[in-house]
């Protein structure tokens, strides 16, 4: 039986959700997934929705603040639904800032994450042409005897490098190096740039690489996803 996958998507049109839940659904798919998406989090509060979940993927964004009515924003009692049914043993799995931009003010989905956006240099924390903050970077994996990498070899990219706040329990699967070329102070920071974790019986996976569908189709990230996806799943 195919495992089901549940896609919420919605939040800023900045990061036109439903052109990366276009991409999202057809790779899960291809991964076996049976893939359903939802544009508000009340199916959260149905227990026989939840239960029958094998994967989340948020495809949410908040922008500036995820106070403005625009962003749509989540619940208390949709965001405790949300812990909960991954504490049960449902994954979730995602990227950028559809995952780690999402709800700045509800903490502790940040602390089930492993990691919250914060800037992306050279923009502080953005300029007015999202464009305008995408660098050349490196990716370097990090675990190479684990069967996980199987398959990975460090690339470079072009796109947001992300500055992120980080959990330091985090199973680190990729970092990124700044170079201080735009903020001095932080040349030499080694960031964690995709991870996994766990969630009480739930497993969490998050790379920050992804502001455009092209960056995800990068042939390195397209195979990172597929792998945190499957990983990721109960």
């Amino acid at each position: 039986m195919a495992k089901k996958a549940a896609l919420f998507v919605g939040g800023w049109e900045g990061h036109t959700p439903t052109v990366f839940c276009d991409w999202a659904t057809q790779l899960l798919e291809e991964e076996g997934f049976d893939v359903t998406s939802y544009d508000t989090f009340e199916s959260l509060l149905d227990p026989k929705v939840t239960a029958s979940l094998d994967l989340i993927v948020p495809i949410w964004s908040s922008a500036r603040s995820s106070h403005q009515d625009e962003f749509g924003n989540i619940t208390r009692e949709q965001e405790q639904a949300l812990l909960n049914t991954i504490a049960a043993g449902c994954g979730i799995a995602g990227w950028h800032g559809h995952m780690g931009d999402a709800f700045r003010d509800h903490p502790t989905y940040h602390f089930m994450i492993g990691g919250q956006f914060v800037a992306h240099p050279p923009g502080w924390p953005d300029n007015p042409v999202p464009s305008d903050d995408f660098v050349d970077y490196r990716v370097t994996f990090t675990k190479n005897d684990d069967p996980f990498m199987t398959g990975l070899e460090d690339f470079d990219i072009h796109g947001e490098q992300y500055y992120m706040l980080v959990d330091p329990s985090n199973d680190v699967l990729a970092t990124t190096t700044f170079s201080g070329d735009y903020l001095h102070w932080i040349e030499g920071t080694v960031m964690p740039i995709a991870w996994r974790r766990r969630w009480d019986q739930g497993k969490v996976f998050y790379c920050s690489i992804g502001h455009t569908v092209e960056e995800l189709q990068h042939p390195m990230v397209d195979k990172l996803m597929r792998k945190g996806f499957v990983w990721a799943a109960r």
